[in-house]
């Protein structure tokens, strides 16, 4: 019985040696950069990068970028880019571009680009 008792304390040590070192190197981390799945840590390795805020100037649109959900403002935040849409030259086929459903004509319209 006592040799239950001292492994099951020896494992429960070695469990909180581990996620305290675990937490210490978590911590010192301070660079950023990219952000991978680690097979052998079974978890997501690296600290990504948050990307500037761009400011609108007065009397000016917000200017688009990454989009991110705040939860101090419980809402996206951000301006999303759009792709600009490719135009056809005269006498030419439509480019590939986005496809979208049109209610008026009531069908999908554009060319969807080959992947």
């Amino acid at each position: 019985m006592r040799i239950l008792a001292m492994s099951a304390f020896a494992i429960s040590a070695a469990i909180l040696a581990s996620s305290i070192v675990e937490t210490a190197t978590a911590q010192t981390q301070e660079k950023c950069g990219p952000v991978a799945y680690s097979n052998a840590e079974q978890k997501y390795v690296g600290v990504p990068c948050t990307a500037p805020t761009s400011k609108a100037e007065d009397g000016k649109a917000a200017p688009c970028g990454p989009v991110a959900y705040s939860n101090a403002e419980q809402k996206y935040v951000g301006v999303p880019c759009t792709a600009t849409a490719p135009k056809a030259e005269a006498g030419k086929p439509a480019p590939c571009g986005p496809v979208a459903y049109s209610n008026a004509e009531q069908k999908y319209v554009g060319v969807p680009c080959p992947h």
